[in-house]
Formats: structure tokens, sequence, C-alpha cells
């Protein structure tokens, strides 16, 4: 009789799970979480580099539009190294208003954050302003014969790698 208590008691003990057993799961439960929450945000900076890069070039195809029409592209009113408020209000030249009849680019309202009555951000998908300068034969302007666009990318820092331009990288 004692022998079968003591196997019953066995049986019982061997069909639960030891509390090792249960850490392990959850470890590897909690390292896959990492890699899939890793992967994740990757794909998102690289969806939100991949948009930026096809606003700039669309925003490339409305100021060559604009040139056309006006026969110049805008002026920056400021130095390079202000271009983040976009020398002149980009997005002025670009939309029609009382100064420009002519529509060149449609902006979603999630692109686009009102500073001033006379100025308008265009905000790329990092949540930055574009950057615009137009200064033809300035010394510090990449593109020579045209103009500058660019976003600082995802740290939102002027000058690291992950900025994104219009101009050779």
């Amino acid at each position: 009789m004692r022998r079968e208590k003591a196997e019953g008691r066995r049986q019982k003990a061997k069909s639960g799970f030891t509390l090792i057993e249960i850490l392990v799961v959850l470890v590897i439960i909690m390292i896959l979480a990492g890699i899939i929450v890793g992967a994740a945000k990757y794909a998102q900076v690289r969806a939100a580099r991949s948009r930026t890069q096809a606003e700039i070039a669309t925003m490339e195809t409305a100021l060559e539009s604009y040139k056309s029409d006006n026969g110049v592209y805008p002026r920056s009113t400021t130095t390079r190294s202000d271009a983040v408020n976009n020398g002149i209000d980009l997005y002025a030249a670009l939309v029609a208003g009382p100064n420009n009849p002519k529509t060149y680019f449609t902006f979603k309202p999630n692109q686009i954050r009102f500073i001033s009555v006379t100025q308008t951000n265009i905000i790329d998908p990092f949540g930055s302003p574009y950057n615009y300068y137009c200064n033809p034969g300035a010394v510090d302007q990449k593109n020579g014969a045209t103009f500058d666009l660019w976003s600082y990318g995802p740290d939102g820092q002027n000058g690291t790698s992950d900025d994104i331009m219009n101009w050779g990288q």
C-alpha cells in the first residue's frame, strides 16, 4: 500500500512543469519578441526613408514646374544654415495663394505645420521640417545649377550619415 501511494505521488509530480522549464520558455518568448520588435522598427524607419525620398523627388518635380512657369526657382532669403526655416516659405511657393495662382504640389494635413501667418513648414515623415536652399552661384549650395532640398532623416540632426537629400550621397 505504501508503495502504491509513493508511485501515485511520483506520477502527480511528473504531470506538472518545473519552475526552470517555465522560465526557459519565458526567456525564449522574450528573445523572440525583442527580435520581432527590432525588425518592425527597422522596417518602419526604412519605410519612412523611402517615403522621404519619394516626397523629395515629387517636390523636385513641382519646383521644376514652378521654374518652367516663373523662369527661376524660388529663391532663399536666408543662409544655408537657416534653411531649416525653408529659407523662403516653400509651401507658399508650391501651393496656390494670394501671390501664386497655381498649385504645384498638394500637401496632406500631416505634411504641413503652420508656424506663423507668413511661414509654413513642410514636414518630413520623421516629424522634422524639410530644408530648402536656393542661391545659385553660392559656394555653400550643393546643387549649383538648381536648389538643395533635404531632410535631416531619422535622427533629426544636420550633417549626419542618415540625412536624405536631392544631391549625390
